[in-house]
């Protein structure tokens, strides 16, 4: 017999329907509330929880089960025969105690917030906990509060996440945001190539004067170790797109600029320039760049004028420059001449009575064609070239004092390098030390007397031309492995553009004629390769714009035999 209860059922619903399931309409939301409700607060009395996280110093009470149905992480950890286990405690490591306790709470009441400044933390413990949906409203809430206090830690935080549309988001807001971001205490932290990049991005719209203070921005932020790249980040600028009113509050006011001539010179002429301040007529008469080559067969100097392809001749070459092998360099109004037996000469070629005059010997014998740069008026000579005579040699001659000064050893000896000036600094590319070619590029602070490599050429070589432009650096000709010459190398035509900011390297058209150890000037829009080794008669010339090298046309009346070459000025 059934109770009377359910007699009472079976005679409203029939006998039939004893037996079958019917539903019984509940509020499940509002069960599982109250049931995580009450399981949060059973997390309060020890004994009642299994399982114990630990974070440092930091304990957090929990339920294996609990755990196991939000957590894939929990869930294959208390799935099997695990220490954590069989213990019933968890160590978590490298991780924000206030935010694995955040995503433990979450777990009971599928609520969650933290403050801003802890959401990247909060990330790598929800990811590490395999917690989705907890992730996504972060990055949702990462995005929607992107202002200029935040976004360069946002962006950090998407990059260590390869969350790839939130970075997206962050480059385009800090581009259209970069005047206001660059005046945040977070922008100091930004590494060097990262803010070249952004200087160089052609998508950043803003003003040369608001580039040029986030620049001081940088620099001031940590001025001992950035002040040295001052000269290549300023130069990323055009100083004459600048408001002269902030070029005139730059000269006076900024103490980088302030203190250093060559810097404060350059702001003064670009604000002469701007303004259209021309040269009095004793500058004119020197004021446009031509070349000069020693010419063996006559033993006269001869200039070149680029605009009119005109020839003059000059000077006489001396005795002693007609017999030995040398190198030429200009500074100021005179020609240096460094002879393979340490001797050097100088001539003031503006003045048509000057006669060739002798000065302080070089300390070292730099070998048949001493490896010569002018920067700042001080000529350095670094290592050698000459096949019997490697060495490892730097000095420097001040023409003011005429004195000689050596300076650090290179590390390893060093045979026809190719160097140029790249924003007061000495660049050194190639040569070969030992008998083996160098591919490496080196880069010598003067001042500091302090060098270190910052790249490697495509391909090794030495005895290769090279001169700045705009920012770049172009390697001309050269000499690579072959087996033409007896040396086993052989002479090249190949011309590479070097962009020191990014390291990257760019093939060119090659010149006409394959060269080494020989010059290139670059003037107005052009870089002249002049001579060379075995191909003394002859020098071309390369269009920058166009791409495309031509032969320079020599008359008939002269023939060319340049035994070296530099550049100076020219008279009207």
């Amino acid at each position: 017999m059934y109770p009377p209860a359910t007699q009472r059922i079976c005679a409203a619903f029939g006998t039939s329907k004893l037996k079958m399931e019917l539903e019984i309409k509940c509020d499940k939301n509002n069960r599982i509330w109250r049931v995580f409700q009450r399981l949060d607060r059973l997390r309060k009395d020890k004994d009642r929880c299994d399982v114990l996280i630990k974070v440092g110093s930091d304990e957090i009470l929990a339920h294996k089960n609990v755990l196991s149905a939000n957590s894939d992480y929990f869930d294959k950890m208390f799935a099997h025969d695990t220490k954590e286990k069989q213990s019933g405690i968890c160590e978590m490591k490298e991780v924000d105690a206030f935010c694995v306790k955040k995503c433990v709470d979450y777990m009971y009441s599928c609520e969650i917030a933290a403050p801003f400044e802890k959401l990247g933390d909060l990330l790598h413990v929800a990811t590490l906990l395999q917690l989705d949906e907890v992730c996504s409203g972060i990055v949702e809430l990462l995005e929607t509060n992107l202002s200029p206090e935040s976004v360069l830690e946002t962006r950090k935080v998407s990059k260590m996440y390869n969350l790839t549309n939130l970075n997206e988001i962050c480059k385009q807001f800090i581009l259209d945001k970069f005047e206001e971001i660059s005046k945040v205490h977070d922008f100091g932290f930004l590494g060097k190539k990262e803010f070249v990049k952004m200087l160089k991005s052609e998508k950043l719209k803003v003003s040369e004067d608001v580039k040029l203070n986030a620049v001081f921005n940088w620099i001031r932020f940590d001025s001992k170790s950035r002040k040295k790249f001052a000269d290549d980040i300023i130069g990323l600028v055009d100083l004459s797109k600048l408001s002269l009113g902030y070029r005139r509050h730059v000269i006076a006011h900024e103490e980088i600029v302030r203190k250093n001539a060559d810097r404060q010179f350059k702001f003064s002429m670009s604000v002469m320039d701007s303004m259209n301040i021309a040269p009095s007529s004793v500058a004119e008469n020197t004021s446009k760049e031509g070349i000069v080559v020693f010419e063996e067969k006559s033993g006269h100097l001869y200039s070149y004028n680029p605009e009119n392809n005109s020839w003059f001749q000059m000077q006489e070459m001396n005795e002693e420059m007609t017999d030995e092998c040398f190198s030429a360099v200009s500074a100021d109004d005179f020609i240096y001449v460094l002879m393979e037996n340490k001797a050097v000469y100088r001539l003031n070629y503006l003045d048509e009575d000057a006669t060739w005059e002798k000065m302080a010997d070089m300390l070292e014998d730099h070998g048949e064609y001493p490896p010569a740069v002018v920067l700042n008026n001080i000529i350095y000579v670094i290592g050698c070239s000459s096949s019997y005579n490697d060495i490892t040699a730097v000095e420097k001659y001040d023409p003011n004092s005429n004195i000689w000064t050596r300076l650090n050893n290179l590390p390893h000896t060093l045979n026809g390098p190719g160097l140029t000036v790249y924003e007061n600094k000495i660049y050194c590319f190639g040569g070969h030390s030992s008998g083996q070619l160098l591919n490496i590029v080196d880069q010598f602070d003067s001042e500091a007397d302090v060098r270190k490599i910052v790249g490697d050429m495509p391909v090794a070589k030495s005895s290769a031309a090279v001169v700045t432009v705009d920012g770049n650096i172009y390697i001309l000709g050269g000499l690579i492995d072959g087996v033409d010459d007896e040396e086993g190398l052989e002479p090249i035509k190949e011309v590479q553009r070097f962009d020191p900011i990014s390291n990257n390297w760019q093939s060119l058209n090659p010149m006409l004629t394959s060269r080494y150890s020989f010059n290139a000037f670059a003037i107005t829009g052009y870089i002249y390769a002049v001579g060379g080794c075995d191909i003394r008669d002859s020098f071309e010339k390369y269009n920058i714009a166009e791409d495309k090298w031509e032969l320079i046309e020599i008359p008939e009346r002269m023939e060319l035999e340049i035994y070296d070459s530099a550049v100076i000025k020219l008279k009207k």
